[in-house]
């Protein structure tokens, strides 16, 4: 008797044991997994311990124990990842068991060694994607590949950087009120998408490339298939009454805007930008509003939009600048060079402003458009306290031996007073715009077409070549074309 109830005692164990094992069916509500980080940031630099370790936790939010179907490193075997979730080194890994309310460990390593690979991007990318009947779900890897000096959500009293390290910006930084920022030649500074570069109230940014070691604004991918894609990164902002701001043999591509001025330089104090490349711009490459600007032997080009967009008056003075547009991302409805002397807010209320000065002399303006000279100007009555009438904002520009591509023909023509040795519609012949060549072949309608009195305030162009020559008047553009180069 004894022994039938220890086999029976025995039995109802057994079959408790087996009422008690967990139920792993549930694979997740349309909540989805929760985790203690959607981003991994490995912030470390590599040049001296070439790989780092972290770790975040993925947490089954529900009241049933439940299956993650599949946790994918979706860089694969080429990824500079390695992940283990609860113990498995695998790139992917299935069936996931996770108990209610408990949670697992996803480690993860990244391994690069910039002594042994120079070219390596300094941001090195990837991702976990999670799988469950309901969603997938994405955490972002995020690692920096070379030495770097990161700056991130940074506010700049004076100071300098030099060209030893390259900087990384993350989020945005900021040259705080009356400091100055001063760039030294040679500098390479790259944005993490979205970030920005803002210059205070009362800041100066002061930017001295030579045309040996020109300095480079960049989005943070080196990879060559980045070299021309737009709105990597987020702009540069010359803010309301920062002063004396000056580029000088700088390059700056692939941001969302290039470079924005707002209401800058118009105490006597423009915005100086010489032998400076603005190209690969998402939008605008050069937005000016309000703004005094003096640039000279520069290149804006392809862009999203405007390559130079003058907006709500001020006061421009360009020589020998090529302002060109192939923008080829997508369709553009926008001229390569925009213009107008006033400012719409988003009520649509326009506000005018006199355009003092637009002068762009021994220029070239063209690109795929057939019209690639917009000018918008105020119509209408100006708005006034007083009985008397306003008289409009003022619409001075002028073209002053300039290459231009445009419908305005019969206008050029006759308006001697904004057009002067305009050549229209005759192509200045780059040797290759769609590699970014924007050099003069032999044939150019450009090559001599220059007055020698705007030459003699820019002798020498952005290569370092002499404009001015016993042989032939110079050229239009930031170019001399030089035989036998």
């Amino acid at each position: 008797m004894m022994r039938l109830i220890k086999i029976g005692i025995v039995l109802l164990v057994i079959a408790a044991s087996f009422g008690c094992e967990r139920d792993y069916m549930f694979r997740g509500g349309t909540e989805g997994i929760k985790f203690s980080s959607d981003t991994v940031m490995f912030d470390t630099i590599f040049t001296s311990i070439g790989s780092a370790t972290r770790h975040f936790r993925v947490y089954n939010p529900y009241s049933s124990d439940m299956i993650i179907d599949r946790i994918q490193l979706m860089g694969g075997d080429d990824s500079k990842f390695r992940i283990n979730v609860d113990g498995r080194a695998e790139y992917e890994v299935n069936d996931v068991e996770l108990r209610s309310g408990d949670s697992l460990f996803v480690f993860v390593e990244v391994r690069i060694d910039p002594g042994l690979d120079a070219n390596a991007p300094f941001v090195v990318t990837d991702s976990i994607t999670f799988y469950t009947k309901e969603r997938f779900q994405t955490v972002k890897l995020i690692a920096y590949g070379q030495d770097v000096v990161i700056l991130r959500d940074t506010i700049l009293k004076t100071t300098r950087f030099t060209k030893d390290k390259p900087y990384l910006i993350y989020d945005r930084v900021e040259v705080d009120s009356l400091q100055k920022l001063t760039i030294e030649a040679g500098c390479r500074l790259h944005f993490y998408k979205d970030a920005f570069l803002n210059v205070r109230p009362g800041a100066t940014l002061e930017v001295l490339g030579t045309k040996e070691e020109p300095v480079l604004f960049a989005g943070s991918r080196l990879e060559s298939w980045y070299a021309d894609v737009p709105g990597q990164w987020g702009y540069i902002y010359l803010m309301p009454g920062s002063k004396n701001n000056s580029f000088n043999y700088v390059n700056i591509r692939n941001a969302t805007i290039g470079l924005v001025v707002d209401s800058v330089g118009l105490d006597n104090n423009p915005v100086i930008i010489s032998n400076t490349r603005i190209e690969h711009s998402a939008k605008q490459g050069l937005l000016a509003q309000s703004s005094s600007i003096l640039s000279w032997n520069s290149l804006f080009a392809d862009s999203g939009s405007a390559s130079v967009a003058l907006m709500g008056g001020g006061n421009y003075n360009f020589f020998h600048c090529t302002i060109a547009n192939y923008f080829n991302w997508k369709v553009r409805g926008v001229p390569a060079l925009v213009l107008s002397n006033f400012l719409e807010g988003k009520n649509g209320v326009k506000e005018p402003r006199d355009l003092k000065a637009a002068n762009f002399k021994n220029c070239i303006i063209y690109g795929q458009a057939s019209d690639e000279l917009g000018l918008y100007f105020y119509e209408g009555k100006v708005d006034s306290d007083s009985e008397e009438e306003q008289n409009p904002p003022a619409e001075n520009y002028k073209f002053d031996h300039v290459l231009l591509r445009s419908q305005l023909g019969e206008k050029i023509s006759t308006d001697k007073k904004h057009f002067n040795k305009v050549k229209v519609n005759e192509s200045p012949l780059f040797m290759n715009y769609k590699n970014y060549d924007y050099s003069l072949d032999t044939l150019s309608a450009a090559i001599g077409a220059g007055f020698d009195k705007f030459a003699q305030e820019h002798p020498i162009d952005y290569a370092g070549n002499n404009r001015l020559s016993e042989v032939k008047k110079p050229d239009l553009g930031f170019l001399e074309r030089v035989e036998g180069q």
